[in-house]
């Protein structure tokens, strides 16, 4: 499963039972609405994604691994992470805890590495433009 599937397999199946019909809509029709929010150090460290919908169907808080906050940067055209501790440049971004929300915000689920520097998943910015669920909210940073 890629990256960003997985991020909507678990949105979709905090909002609707997996294998129904609910889920297979969550799935194949409904749109990720992603924003990069900064720490106070001008860095992303925190996605926050939710399931299009009025409301939105579940939402998802992503934190990246330790060390791994970065600041978004377009290299020939492509989005990449450029690390705001190495300086390094990447297309993935790594993501160490997943909190999963469902609907009306009372309900969770928590998908977390014990060491604060391994990731849970690497989420590809390469991958972004190319699809066509999702909406990416921070103007700076839209494919």
């Amino acid at each position: 499963m890629k990256e960003w599937d997985y991020i909507k397999h678990l949105l979709a199946s905090a909002h609707c039972a997996q294998g129904t019909e609910c889920y297979k809509v969550d799935i194949e029709d409904r749109k990720m609405v992603i924003a990069f929010m900064k720490d106070h150090n001008g860095s992303y460290s925190t996605l926050f994604i939710s399931l299009k919908g009025s409301p939105p169907k579940s939402y998802a808080i992503l934190r990246v691994c330790f060390g791994e906050e970065f600041k978004l940067e377009r290299e020939n055209g492509e989005l990449k992470a450029l690390n705001s501790w190495t300086g390094e440049s990447s297309d993935k971004i790594c993501i160490n805890t997943i909190k999963i929300l469902d609907f009306d915000l009372l309900h969770y689920r928590t998908v977390k590495e014990d060491d604060m520097s391994k990731p849970v998943v690497k989420l590809s910015l390469k991958e972004l433009p190319k699809r066509r669920d999702v909406l990416v909210m921070n103007e700076p940073v839209n494919p």
